[in-house]
């Protein structure tokens, strides 16, 4: 049997790991705030009642999740940035994103020979809800590694609703592809 080996780590390496934490809170935001605007977006592009129904239901809980992003901060013994900063940074930053994907989505969807604006942007969607994920995941891992129950116990909700959430975006993007592709047109 294996004993487990207990490490005792000083306050000034633990405030550093503590430290090393925050640029990574700076991206999920990031991520999420980009992914949210782009949520909003495409369901206003969605000509098909149903999927932009769907779309525009998980809206609210992308917006609660972006604000989850502050009680991490304070999970991990930091105090969320000013409000008017995390505006105008995040404004900027998922601008960037958004900006950057819809590009790199409008070359691949021409590429790929499909036609509407709605569906492509379902395809950038789905990416940018993954990475958005990803960084409520790495986060939670942080929390675990840095021994923040508090921190889990935010982001594993978070995590299980944006997969959710992944799998309708995938579902939407799925009942459109025929009419993009074949049909050449949008839904």
């Amino acid at each position: 049997m294996i004993r487990p080996l207990l490490v005792e780590v000083d306050e000034a390496t633990i405030a550093a790991h503590l430290d090393r934490v925050t640029p990574w809170l700076v991206t999920t935001r990031a991520l999420q705030s980009a992914y949210r605007k782009a949520l909003e977006d495409t369901a206003d592009e969605v000509g098909e009642p149903h999927i932009r129904g769907w779309l525009r239901e998980i809206a609210g809980p992308a917006r609660e999740h972006e604000a989850a992003v502050d009680d991490l901060y304070r999970a991990f013994g930091h105090q969320p940035p000013a409000p008017d900063l995390v505006g105008r940074a995040g404004s900027l930053v998922s601008s960037v994103l958004g900006t950057a994907r819809e590009l790199v989505g409008e070359v691949q969807g021409r590429v790929a020979g499909a036609r509407g604006r709605a569906w492509r942007q379902m395809r950038m969607l789905l990416l940018a809800n993954l990475d958005a994920t990803s960084g409520f995941a790495v986060a939670e891992q942080l929390g675990i590694a840095l021994g923040r129950p508090a921190v889990v116990d935010i982001a594993f909700p978070i995590v299980a609703d944006k997969t959710r959430h992944q799998l309708l975006i995938r579902e939407c993007f799925l009942e459109m592809a025929a009419n993009a592709i074949l049909y050449q047109r949008d839904v």
